[in-house]
């Protein structure tokens, strides 16, 4: 994905994210825009923050997140893997850290939000990766 694209899909998700968390503050009731419109951008923006140093042949200066932006699949399965758990885990701690009720519709915002990015990803033409030693 050109360089352009990836600041472009940065600063549309960033937008999102955060119409849909001064909604939530405000407590408007918006709809899809308060329910699941964070649940869509938030993982997505996250992969994008995560691939966008390998995928123009940038450095990071978190290694954590060269190691999981390393890959298109690794940096989509982390990301759709903890996104799950934080939801998952408000089944057993609804008052934890992540607290409110389990949706697994949130879930499937997760999975769209980010399946859309790894397709945007993966149909770019060389598979570029951090550079070595990072």
């Amino acid at each position: 994905m050109p360089h352009q694209l990836w600041r472009r899909l940065y600063h549309v998700l960033m937008v999102c994210f955060l119409l849909a968390a001064a909604l939530n503050m405000l407590h408007v009731r918006a709809g899809f825009l308060t329910s699941y419109l964070a649940d869509l951008t938030v993982p997505a923006l996250l992969y994008v923050v995560a691939r966008k140093p390998a995928a123009t042949g940038a450095t990071s200066q978190w290694r954590i997140m060269c190691w999981l932006g390393r890959t298109p699949e690794r940096a989509a399965l982390a990301f759709f893997l903890a996104s799950a758990a934080t939801e998952v885990s408000q089944i057993f701690w609804p008052r934890g850290m992540f607290s409110g009720r389990f949706d697994p519709w949130d879930i499937a915002a997760y999975g769209v939000g980010l399946l859309g990015c790894y397709l945007l990803d993966v149909r770019r033409d060389a598979s570029a990766t951090c550079p070595a030693g990072s």
